[in-house]
């Protein structure tokens, strides 16, 4: 009924495009709908997951990632990571068959692409961690289809049922096996094969600092390359060869007499499509194909469209074939980038038509690489709050080197397969020695102090507002801008001719905004230092503490202008996943905030103390207090060693004295402004509550001992407290069940509203004048279903 409610709209001129509106409206509910009761549809209750073995039946459709990233005592262990697509639950059959991501801990066997497996499980529904800065996991999870995550059971023993794999895995298994050593070669199968598992975390910050880590996404650009490449070689082929020598008669003379540019078109657009197999229609990949077969195709069919139309188009194929890809950061910064050349073309064309042939290339090369770059900023600091200041050295060498050399020598190398690993190795090793000389030249560029600029969140926002102000002078039509003029084939100069020469209206528009600018400024100063605002009462200078979102761990930030002490550091796993560098380093610089003052450390567990080693490595900590000699702590938290910070005052409550018991020697400590307080209490057991009881008082909010154990809370700790708030740190459905439900019947008897970190994500609460007010990451601060 609404689709033909949505079709009788548009064949109104007037409300055209609200049909249009309503019907992306429609179509993205329905696959929200889909993807949200994706159990429910096949008859199952979500509650039912987790906690449970479950028996899963059903097809790897990725190539895993095998590593050994983790220890199982003092043995090495595999690890697999994998996406499963589910056809059988339990031995019953799904109506909707489902994708769960899944994790298999000292596989015996590697699990290939397109293999059939039974599997004994433990999983959960889709869940991810939820911070100011940080990576949002799970939309990530609703971005790949994948409706649950877990790790497979070694009992009982899983079963391969089918060892089909497809030809991609066994390009892929020869192919890797024939790459010589070195970290560069983990380049070619993500050029080769859009597997990028292989690149180390060292190389993705070169990529990053560098400006660029597109290029080892397989998208419009390598697929470009590789249809441009193809089509030309093809015509040259057909043209040139002699046809009637090497082929029949029946073949050679239709090739002969038939149309040879629309033959080259199609035999390129299917060594297209093999490269994007290859690349295991990716998300980059597919928008790229897309956007080629459209454009294509129009050629092929005699029609014509505009740049515009022609985006449009696709963008509307692509919403239509999945639209779930408008959660993706690549999505945004790919279209942005196309929309971006496209204005380039249309506002400096003259620099792209005019001249000499060589010098057009060098000058449209460098106009479009430096307008990239530039409008190019505002997003990618949007989406990751740095800045790359060497992208514009490093593409103007990177992306013509790599077009031209690097990705036809990986394409090449990979074919090769389909004849010989012989002529395969002598093409990875051409392809490795390419990539050896610029790699060397990127990681130059990236180890310069000034290659990468961090931006705070208000940082971000002024940055947009100055490149706004440069695309207005670059782009508004030279007569209402007296002839700004863009001339990027001059490397003296980005803006050229008409910059300086401003009516007295236009100059006095560009002074009314930079006031605006630097009121700007001056307003984001207010209420982030210590000293209170001029004109006000005396009182509470406001302070805040974000309880962030660390899964099973603690991690509490107490936040005073631009001043923090850190209470935890969340924890650190063999397997390379550490809180510090996945929530807390992105949350300081989402605050701007370069160092600590403090870090307390409230006992030495991992989930405490994980992360308090690569925070050291990475940030300026003026003093660390810790009580385990092997934190190297320069400083100890016992009772009665108070200090005051920022006009607050840290009460140490606990321990006396450190007697070795790792949860029972937790750092407790009350801080307060005078009017409000917090209690911060680590891990302590309901003994040491007992002890603590002649030491506390009232505090408005408790930050729960041990995550809300059995083992703590007891009603006696509670009352003496009596807090108005309560926060329980603890990871999603996690297999110790906390906060307990026993735990939260206490402090429901003294009505302390509860809030967890699974379901609310991070917590911010503010101290001020007028209370306590406390926001929810995922119902106040980032309140969409695709991230909840």
């Amino acid at each position: 009924m609404f689709f033909i409610t949505v079709i009788g709209l548009y064949y109104d001129k007037r409300l055209r495009n609200v049909s249009g509106l309503l019907f992306g409206l429609l179509w993205m509910m329905l696959h929200a709908y889909l993807y949200q009761n994706s159990w429910q549809l096949n008859n199952i209750k979500t509650n039912t997951l987790a906690g449970k073995t479950q028996l899963l039946q059903g097809e790897v459709v990725n190539l895993p990632v095998n590593s050994s990233g983790g220890y199982a005592g003092d043995n090495k262990q595999d690890i697999s990571r994998f996406n499963f697509r589910v056809d059988r639950l339990n031995q019953k059959p799904l109506n909707l068959s489902v994708i769960v991501r899944l994790r298999w801990d000292q596989a015996k066997v590697k699990p290939e692409l397109g293999q059939k497996y039974r599997f004994a499980v433990r999983m959960k529904p889709a869940h991810g961690l939820a911070n100011s800065g940080g990576f949002s996991y799970q939309t990530w999870l609703r971005y790949k289809h994948i409706v649950a995550t877990g790790y497979v059971l070694d009992e009982p023993e899983p079963v391969l049922l089918t060892d089909n794999f497809v030809v991609r895995q066994q390009l892929y298994n020869r192919y890797v096996r024939l790459l010589p050593p070195g970290p560069v070669s983990a380049l070619l199968p993500a050029l080769s094969f859009g597997e990028r598992s292989r690149i180390s975390q060292d190389m993705w910050q070169v990529l990053q600092r560098s400006g660029t880590s597109h290029l080892m996404a397989i998208s419009g650009l390598h697929l470009g390359l590789v249809a441009t490449g193809s089509f030309f070689a093809i015509l040259w082929l057909l043209r040139n060869l002699p046809l009637t020598l090497l082929l029949p008669q029946k073949l050679a003379l239709p090739l002969m007499s038939a149309n040879l540019n629309k033959l080259a078109i199609g035999i390129s657009l299917l060594i297209t499509l093999f490269y994007a197999y290859l690349a295991g229609f990716s998300l980059p990949t597919q928008r790229a194909l897309v956007m080629l077969f459209l454009y294509w195709g129009i050629r092929l069919a005699g029609g014509k469209l505009t740049l515009r139309r022609w985006l449009l188009i696709a963008l509307f194929i692509l919403t239509l074939l999945d639209p779930f890809s408008l959660f993706s950061a690549s999505f945004w910064l790919s279209v942005y980038a196309v929309s971006c050349i496209f204005l380039l073309l249309w506002r400096f064309g003259d620099v792209f038509y005019l001249g000499d042939k060589r010098v057009k290339v060098i000058k449209s090369l460098l106009v479009i690489q430096l307008g990239l770059t530039l409008f190019m900023m505002p997003v990618t600091a949007l989406f990751f709050h740095q800045v790359s200041l060497a992208s514009f050295l490093a593409n103007i060498i990177a992306v013509p080197y790599m077009s031209l050399i690097c990705i036809p020598l990986s394409l090449l190398s990979a074919l090769s397969l389909f004849f010989s690993d012989a002529l395969a190795s002598f093409f990875i090793a051409l392809a490795w020695q390419s990539l050896e000389f610029l790699w060397a030249y990127l990681a130059w560029l990236s180890g310069q102090d000034w290659a990468l600029i961090d931006l705070s969140q208000s940082q971000v926002y002024y940055l947009c507002v100055i490149l706004a102000l440069i695309s207005c002078g670059c782009f508004l039509s030279p007569s209402s801008w007296g002839g700004w003029r863009l001339l990027a084939g001059q490397c003296y100069c980005f803006l050229q001719r008409g910059i300086l020469r401003l009516t007295r209206m236009q100059a006095a528009g560009l002074l009314v905004l930079a006031g605006l600018f630097i009121t700007g400024f001056s307003l984001s100063g207010l209420n982030t230092g210590s000293q209170p605002v001029r004109g006000r009462e005396p009182g509470i200078i406001p302070w805040q503490v974000y309880v962030l979102d660390v899964g099973q761990g603690l991690a509490v930030i107490i936040q005073k202008g631009k001043h923090a002490i850190l209470y935890d550091t969340g924890a650190a796993y063999p397997g390379g996943f550490n809180l510090a560098q996945s929530v807390i380093l992105p949350f300081l610089q989402y605050q701007g905030l370069s160092g600590l003052d403090k870090v307390i450390i409230s006992h030495s567990d991992n989930d405490h103390a994980g992360g308090l080693p690569l925070l050291k490595s990475s940030i300026v900590i003026n003093e660390i207090l810790a009580n385990d000699p092997v934190l190297e702590g320069r400083g100890i938290c016992l009772q009665g060693h108070d200090f005051n910070w920022q006009g607050l005052h840290f009460a140490m409550l606990w321990p006396p004295d450190i007697k070795g018991e790792a949860n029972d020697d937790s750092c407790v400590i009350r801080v307060s402004d005078g009017v409000h307080s917090l209690l911060l209490t680590g891990d302590i057991s309901r003994k040491v509550e007992s002890q603590l009881l002649s030491h506390l008082g009232h505090s408005q909010v408790l930050i729960a001992p041990h995550h809300g154990s059995k083992s703590s809370s007891r009603q006696e700790f509670i009352n003496r407290v009596s807090p108005r708030y309560v926060i329980f740190s603890a990871g999603y459905l996690n297999r110790w069940q906390m906060p307990s439900e026993e735990v939260l019947a206490r402090y429901q008897k003294v009505e302390a509203k509860v809030f967890t970190t699974a379901a609310s994500g991070m917590l911010k609460l503010d101290f001020s004048d007028s209370g306590i007010h406390i926001q929810q990451y995922r119902q106040d601060l980032w309140p969409f279903w695709f991230a909840n």
